[in-house]
């Protein structure tokens, strides 16, 4: 086992801790289901793996996470479409510039941050772009499990 896995797995052990995985699963209502999936499959390249009707289309983000583009509806457990979220995915800092690129090419208005301010080692870059339902997507470089790292090795919470 890494280091970074054993500093990981002491923080995250023990029974008050709930064994997830991660964020597997997010929906996204969204009024223009078209305008959506063309956002999702053909400007990011997320495969479209699954749709329902003509409700809901599914996508994969990476091989663990699937995003549902929702007409506005009930689902099961009373579940609704998140309404102008804000979410973000984490992208290889070798990778930025071109999403980045890719993203304006396509016509979208990009906000660039450097988050290098941020914490006692910076937080990386992060490109936020608005979807057509409204919602904010963020493609960032910075690793969130060093919050383990740092909480693991004693340093504040906190970002500044």
């Amino acid at each position: 086992m890494s280091s970074v896995g054993k500093m990981e797995g002491d923080v995250m052990a023990g029974d008050r801790v709930v064994p997830v995985s991660g964020v597997c699963e997010i929906t996204l209502e969204q009024g223009d289901l078209a305008a959506a999936e063309n956002f999702y499959a053909d400007v990011l390249g997320f495969p479209v793996v699954e749709r329902w009707a003509d409700e809901t289309v599914w996508v994969m983000a990476g091989d663990r996470t699937r995003i549902g583009l929702w007409r506005p509806q009930i689902g099961l457990g009373g579940g609704r479409g998140g309404v102008h979220v804000h979410y973000a995915m984490g992208l290889p800092a070798d990778s930025y510039a071109a999403v980045v690129g890719r993203l304006r090419d396509h016509g979208y208005t990009v906000l660039d941050h450097d988050h290098g301010g941020y914490g006692r080692h910076g937080r990386g870059r992060a490109a936020y772009v608005t979807d057509p339902g409204g919602h904010v997507v963020e493609f960032w470089t910075w690793d969130v499990a060093e919050h383990l790292r740092e909480l693991a090795a004693g340093e504040s919470p906190g970002s500044r």
